[in-house]
């Protein structure tokens, strides 16, 4: 059997038509690629998110003093760094600012996976994102 090997661009393809919801960041939180199911999920487009920070990218409503998003997400890829192991974390509140700069009510199921370099090390951090707002809001009813 004939193995077919794959160059960058189509591994990039392939990744983009994923149907996840997945942004890939640098042990820094700088976004290098997202799925086109995230970027539809949260209405970025890559040319606005790809090389900034996550939390940049997606800050904190800041109409809302409770929210910790960006705290949480920042806490969370560091740990997959320093510990080099997945992280799943309950159902966290991380709205989604609108083009018109308010921010939208959502609810994300986050997950976080590390990418290994060839000498071991973190060399990205695979984060998943399901959107349950409408689960959060029918349990809260």
């Amino acid at each position: 059997m004939e193995t077919t090997t794959v160059n960058s661009a189509e591994l990039g393809r392939i990744f983009n038509a994923l149907p996840e919801s997945y942004v890939v960041v640098d042990p820094a939180g700088v976004i290098v690629a997202a799925t086109d199911s995230f970027l539809a999920a949260t209405g970025a487009t890559r040319e606005r998110v790809l090389g900034i920070d996550i939390t940049v990218a997606f800050p904190d409503n800041p109409d809302d003093p409770d929210a910790n998003g960006t705290t949480v997400l920042r806490n969370a890829i560091n740990g997959v760094v320093s510990s080099g192991e997945d992280a799943e974390i309950p159902p966290q509140r991380y709205d989604m600012e609108q083009p018109d700069g308010s921010f939208d009510t959502r609810y994300w199921k986050p997950t976080f996976l590390p990418v290994f370099a060839a000498d071991g090390s973190v060399e990205f951090v695979l984060h998943g994102a399901v959107d349950v707002t409408a689960q959060v809001v029918a349990d809260q009813e």
